[in-house]
This record gives structure tokens, sequence and C-alpha cells, in this order.
């Protein structure tokens, strides 16, 4: 029997506080107790680890933040914090905060479900793609697609461009070009930038150019009609008088009602969409002059009115903060309406009677098929559509449909910023995917390495190319070290080689099971120094630089396969621990 005192121990200093951890309980996979004291005015020091982990207060009080969430909490509070999460306590009274802290090394991982589909957001074709673009939907996509492939996985990807918004005709206009020829050109730049990524898709539809697609999105249309789920109604529209226009998305420069920012109907800045004509201080973004309005007979969905249909499913999603508080500024609206169709004698989108249907109700009704099919679905998208794709898309096809579901889990980014600024298509302030010429291995590691997840973060040359440099380092000397190794054998490596081993694989399990992708990346970076800078014989070195290929390969496929050719051994990667996406919507 082994007893320990709270009041008789020794402390020592750990993550800024005093703790003493009751040792040699058993095997690796134990519980791990700690005692914790946190002297008045102190704090922990913010971290994050692979583990749960469980305090339990034993006397005093404070201030427990996990993530972006903060309580009070005081004696007898169990509180549970949850893998890779910040997490910091502050002891807000004058008397010593006690606490236990329980965590274990041993973590069962569910199993990865057997058909997964997964769904990145159409860029638009009124430009190429830029490295913002890529960083953000499409290197997720891939690279989560990549690592269930590995864990046999039967993964089928999608997407497509964008054909149907008016932002592709105002551009083709702009320069004097036919609208269909100028998306034809940008399409096949856009497929270019993707393949010079070495990112594909099983399915790329051109809706533009698909007779079976447009009748699809008639027959939902007439079956929302019929329904009442959508209604037309006689509003007060934005009109330019001198261009003859009905001002939607790309011609209505206004101010959103919501947060003052500069906004066209889907505000940037808070991420709400208000029909044109909620918008403050419209102005015709063709020829600048300020809009009127004008009666018209439009169609309208009343998001207000359906959305408590989704509110429980979108609960379970894990979303970033200013999602969630975007998700809080939409449900506070009583009678949000967002356009449907409306009239306009610009050559582009699909007609219905005498409307042209705005492009997202054409996604959403194209989307109706991922939302009823029985593969676990993941979807990839930036916050700027966040409104659309959690909001919009899915109280509409609930509302159309009962059985219809949100995905399994959503992919989400912020902005990546070119050297401090937004990467911008109008301007040209970017750097083409089609035209990178630099290593493109090296550039998929590195985005994600900076990926935007939950804030916008910057991309520059200088810190691209010192980040190539010292990874080609790297390389280069495990590559001397593969070469010069000598006959593997069939001996094992060393029980605490094979830990580190399962340990980095179960992390790498671990964070691709939140879609963490950038932390991912990270930890890869961490893996390829030890495993270049140990001092192990060539079963361990052997054995590491395996696990290395593996978790490279959704990142940098050839140069996993490069390191499998030199270690002599199959390119078709195999699992080495299983993983899997969790049951609450995470990864």
């Amino acid at each position: 029997m082994n007893i320990s005192s709270f009041n008789k121990v020794e402390f020592k200093s750990a993550y800024g506080i005093l703790c003493h951890s009751v040792t040699n309980l058993g095997p690796s996979d134990a519980l791990k107790p700690t005692f914790c004291v946190v002297k008045p005015g102190d704090h922990t020091t913010p971290h994050a680890h692979f583990e749960p982990e469980i305090f339990f207060i034993i006397r005093g009080q404070g201030i427990m933040t996990i993530g972006e969430n903060s309580r009070l909490i005081q004696s007898g509070d169990l509180v549970k914090i949850p893998s890779f999460t910040t997490h910091q306590l502050t002891n807000t009274q004058n008397e010593p905060l006690e606490f236990l802290s329980v965590y274990t090394d041993s973590l069962d991982l569910p199993k990865i479900p057997p058909q997964v589909l997964i769904t990145a957001a159409p860029p638009t074709p009124n430009g190429p793609l830029h490295l913002g673009h890529i960083s953000g939907p499409y290197l997720a996509a891939d690279i989560v697609a990549r690592y269930l492939k590995l864990k046999n996985a039967d993964v089928f990807t999608h997407s497509g461009t964008d054909d149907h918004q008016n932002y592709v005709s105002e551009k083709a206009h702009s320069l004097n070009r036919t609208t269909e020829e100028f998306r034809f050109g940008r399409r096949a730049r856009i497929k270019r930038g993707l393949l010079n990524m070495d990112i594909s898709f099983d399915e790329f539809i051109e809706p533009s150019t698909d007779d079976a697609y447009q009748n699809k999105i008639r027959v939902f249309f007439d079956r929302a009609v019929k329904s009442k789920v959508i209604e037309k109604e006689t509003i007060s529209i934005p009109h330019c008088e001198s261009c003859e226009l009905t001002l939607v998305d790309v011609h209505a420069d206004g101010i959103c009602p919501n947060c003052q920012s500069p906004s066209r109907g889907g505000c940037e800045s808070c991420g709400i969409v208000v029909a044109p004509y909620n918008l403050l201080n419209i102005q015709c973004g063709h020829c600048g002059k300020t809009a009127s309005s004008k009666p018209t007979e439009v169609y309208t969905f009343n998001l207000s009115q359906h959305l408590p249909l989704i509110l429980k499913d979108l609960q379970k999603l894990p979303l970033s903060g200013r999602i969630k508080q975007l998700v809080s500024l939409v449900e506070s609206q009583s009678n949000l309406k967002v356009l449907v169709a409306y009239p306009t004698n610009e050559p582009i989108g699909i007609k219905v009677a005498d409307q042209t249907l705005h492009v997202w109700f054409e996604m959403a009704a194209h989307y109706e098929s991922h939302a009823t099919q029985s593969r676990y679905w993941i979807h990839s998208f930036g916050f700027d559509n966040s409104f659309y794709y959690l909001l919009y898309i899915p109280t509409l096809l609930r509302a159309m449909n009962p059985s219809a579901r949100l995905p399994d889990v959503v992919l989400t980014n912020e902005f990546l910023l070119l050297d401090g600024t937004k990467f911008s298509t109008s301007r040209g302030h970017a750097i083409w995917a089609d035209e990178f010429e630099g290593n493109t291995e090296h550039l998929r590691l590195y985005l994600t390495h900076i990926r935007p997840s939950q804030h916008p973060t910057d991309f520059s040359m200088d810190a691209f190319n010192a980040f190539s440099k010292d990874l080609k380092m790297k390389l280069d000397k495990l590559f001397q070290q593969l070469n010069d190794l000598s006959d593997i054998g069939s001996e094992m490596p060393k029980e605490q080689t094979l830990f580190q081993i399962q340990k980095f694989t179960r992390d790498l399990d671990l964070l691709f099971g939140m879609g963490d992708l950038r932390s991912a990346a990270h930890l890869i970076v961490a893996y390829l120094d030890s495993a270049i800078h140990g001092h192990d014989d060539v079963v361990n070195f052997s054995a590491k630089a395996n696990a290395l290929a593996q978790g490279l390969s959704p990142f940098m496929p050839e140069t996993s396969n490069r390191i499998l050719r030199l270690l002599e051994l199959e390119t078709n990667l195999q699992p080495t621990l299983n993983s899997s996406l969790t049951a609450n919507g995470a990864l």
C-alpha cells in the first residue's frame, strides 16, 4: 500500500507553480496523479498536451481558462481538460489554491469510418488560385484525404468551380472578353494551380457546362416553391439607373449594417450575410454611382424562421470562437432573409422562370446530395463562407428535407495574409499557385505549418525560403544517414525507441482526429529533428525514419516515398496505429 499525504510531500517548480508527482504507480498506461499548489495571485503557465487531464480542486478558489472559455472554480469542483487544449488556472484569493491533477498516457482511439466524403468549397473562376486559397480549403482537404487513405479508409473527394458568381461576368466585362471565354481560361489556371500544388479531387465539376447539374438545380427550386419554403415577394431592391443593373453581390458596394465594414452582402469582417436591400450607403459596383431602389419581385428564404431546425446539430461541431460569435449574431436576428432569385440581364447563372438563381441557393441545391448520403462527411471552407455552409445551406436543406444533415466535420480557416495584407485577386497582390516555381513539397508543409486555423497568419517569401533552406538541410542529413545504412536485418528496435515511435504516431493521429493540421505539421518538423540528431544504431534509426515517412506522407508524399525507397520498403504506406474521427464532430 502506497499512501501519500498532501501536507508532507516535497513540491518542485513546474508550469509556473509548485507540483509533486506521485511516481512508480505502474506501467505507462497507469494514472498519473500530481499534487499542485498555486500561490495567491499566481497562475499556471498556459500550456497544452496530448493527454486529456482532470483537475480536482482540493482547497481555494480561482479562474479556470480552457481554450477561449473561463469560469470560476472552487474546492470540490472537478474540471476536465480535453487533449491539445491550452489551459490556465489563476488563484484569485489570498490563500493557496490546491488541486490534484490526474492524467494517463494511454488513450483509446476509435476506428476510422470505412467510407468518407471530403468536399472543399469550390473556387470562383474570376481569377487563378493564389497561395491564400491553397492554404485554406484545398490543401487541408488533400492532406486529410491522404491521411485517411493511409489508414485504409475509402475516401472520395469532391469540388469544382463556382461558375455562376457574377464576379466572373463582371471581371470578364472589365477585360472586354466574353464570360464563357474568360471563365474557361480561369478554370484552366485553377486546375493547373491545384496540379502544381499536388492537390487532386476525384470529382471536379463544371456547373456552367453540365446540363444534368443545372436540371437538378431547377428541380430543387420547383420543390422549394411548391413546399413554400421559399417565397416570392415584392421588395425595393438596389438598382443602378445608368447601368440598368439590379445591384447584387459584385455590383452592390455598401456597408455592413452590423459592423459598418465594407460589404457586398457577405461581410468578411463579422461574417454575416444580408440581402442587398439591407446594406447601407449602396453604390453601383460597376459605375460607382449612388444606387436608387426599385420595387422588384424576388424569391427569398426566411433563415430566422427555420434556423431552429439545425441549432442542436450545429452545437455538436467544434467551431472557432469567431464562428460561434457569428452563430450567436444570426440567432439574434428576428427576420433575416436570404435572397434566392432575382431578375437580371447578366449573362451568367441558372434561369428559372423570369429570374436568375442566386449562386448560393444553387450551391444548397447541389449540396443536398452530400447531406443525404451515407458516407462520413468532411467539409473544408474559409471563415468568409461560414454563414452559407454552416447556417444558410443546412437550414434550407433541413427545411426541404428532414433527413438532410450537417457535415460530420468542418475544417475551417481564417485569412492568410501576404506580407501583412490580404491576398487580392482584383489587385494582383498574390502569389499564383500555377506560377509558383519553388519546392512544392516544402511549400505544402510550410503552408500547413502556418495554417490560419483560428487566426489570420502571414506568408512572406523570405520566411518560406528560410524554412525551406532549413528543411532541406535536415532532409539532406536524413538522406545521407539513410544512404550510409548497413543491413537492417530483423532485429527489433529498443523498447524506448518503440515507445517514442508509438507516442509520435499516436500524437499525430490525435491531431488529425481534432482537425489540427497546423499542430500536426509542427509535430512532423520536431520529429524530423529528433530523428536526425539522435545517436541511435541502425535498427533504431531505421524504425524512426520509417515512422517519419508515414507521418510525412500526407504533407510531402514524394519525400515520404524517397525515404521508404532508401529503407527498401514498399511505398504503399500502411498504418502504424489505428485512429479515427471522433463522434462529436472532430476529425
